[in-house]
C-alpha cells in the first residue's frame, strides 16, 4: 500500500531516517491501514467514488425554452 505521511513518523522497515510530512512510502496493506486508522498517513491513489453526472432535466414539449 502506498501512503503519504501526515506527520513525522519513523518506520525502520521502510527507511533508516524519519519519514517527513508529505513524503510518500510503501508498506503492507495491514500496517498501512493501521497508520491510516491512527491518523498518521493517507493512502496515495485511493480510488474515490465516481462523481455523479449532472443531467439537465428535459424540457416539456409544450413549453418554449
Amino acid at each position: 500500500m502506498k501512503l503519504k505521511a501526515k506527520d513525522t513518523i519513523h518506520i525502520s522497515s521502510v527507511q533508516a531516517d524519519s519519514i517527513r510530512p508529505g513524503e510518500q512510502f510503501e508498506v503492507s496493506d495491514e500496517f498501512g491501514q493501521s497508520l491510516i486508522d491512527r491518523g498518521l498517513a493517507t493512502e496515495v491513489g485511493a480510488k474515490k467514488a465516481p462523481e455523479p453526472e449532472n443531467k439537465k432535466a428535459p424540457t416539456a414539449s409544450n413549453k418554449k425554452g
